[in-house]
């Protein structure tokens, strides 16, 4: 086995979070880009690759998730499978505390996670697909680690949530009310600290972007004005499927948003309802995409346990929105 093939190896599926590749997981710091807080031996160890390392022949697909659960939980049998069984290596980042901390950390693992997916294929651009929050923590990235774009061929974000969520008409702020919330549901409320931040540094798509939503999100609201980016494409799974449901938790797995990001990801994020049409009388009679290893009682208890262990059971409780770190200010 060659010196390079063995180097591979250690960082593969499995072995990202052993001593051995802690020890040797490598910096990424450039002129230009924000800080990172998080130490790179725990940032290297947030990724997993199911499937081994990227290749030529199978590109990096790097899967970012959203609130209240993990890169498994919401990927590992549904789009790992898929994007496999389509040509292309899904690898998966695990946001520190179900992603219910400071955001401007979790962007800190995509913005290491995009460059370290691109050095384990060997210097391939990779694109990123995101779900919920997942959304603005790529963008964040982009934006705040200008470095990334140069790794980075596509984004895709599913449901995202790039302008704010209202709740029953109030932001998310008026329903945390004491220590209710976690620091991401603080930042995700339509008016906070972090979407001015956000919208106030060249906020725009910064790779070939598409967002995916759904008009039954349920959780992000308002569906389209969320999905909303200056210079990307936003697509709706009504679309394509005039009158099918899609719930917000039911996005990574759905059949019609994974051809609508299979679309754009096999042309370099520039997403066509036009090109999907001809496939709908058979996409929007499935419920699950091709390949993909979901029950739908498997799914429901799976989306109850994330309920529970993030919502409720997720600390810490904060108080009030973290301050926005000083470069972005």
């Amino acid at each position: 086995m060659s010196v390079l093939a063995l180097f591979l190896t250690l960082f593969s599926a499995g072995s990202l979070a052993s001593p051995i590749a802690k020890r040797q997981a490598p910096a990424f710091v450039f002129n230009g880009d924000a800080p990172f807080t998080v130490d790179t031996g725990t940032l290297a160890a947030a990724l997993t690759c199911p499937n081994g390392a990227p290749t030529q022949a199978a590109p990096p697909v790097l899967l970012v998730h959203g609130t209240s659960t993990t890169g498994q939980e919401t990927w590992g049998e549904g789009y790992v499978p898929a994007l496999s069984a389509n040509g292309y290596t899904a690898c998966y980042v695990t946001l520190p505390g179900r992603a219910m901390g400071d955001m401007q950390v979790s962007s800190e693992y995509v913005a290491y996670g995009l460059h370290y997916i691109s050095y384990l294929s060997g210097g391939l651009q990779t694109a990123v697909i995101s779900h919920s929050q997942g959304g603005p923590d790529t963008q964040w990235a982009l934006q705040f680690w200008p470095s990334t774009r140069t790794v980075t061929n596509s984004f895709i974000p599913l449901s995202p949530d790039f302008s704010g969520i209202d709740l029953l008409g109030s932001d998310l702020s008026q329903v945390c009310v004491g220590d209710l919330c976690q620091a991401s549901l603080w930042q995700q409320s339509d008016g906070s600290h972090y979407y001015t931040a956000l919208h106030a540094h060249n906020f725009a798509a910064q790779v070939p972007t598409t967002a995916i939503w759904s008009s039954s999100d349920g959780v992000v609201n308002p569906p389209k004005k969320n999905a909303q980016l200056p210079s990307a494409s936003a697509i709706a799974v009504q679309d394509l499927c005039p009158l099918r449901i899609v719930p917000h938790i039911s996005m990574p797995t759905d059949a019609a948003a994974f051809a609508l990001a299979l679309d754009a990801l096999k042309h370099g994020g520039s997403g066509s309802l036009w090109r999907v049409l001809p496939s709908a009388w058979k996409v929007c009679f499935e419920i699950n995409a091709p390949k993909m290893n979901v029950e739908v009682a498997d799914q429901l208890q799976a989306d109850l346990n994330d309920l529970i262990n993030g919502f409720v059971l997720g600390l810490p409780r904060v108080t009030q929105e973290p301050p926005v770190m000083a470069y972005a200010q």
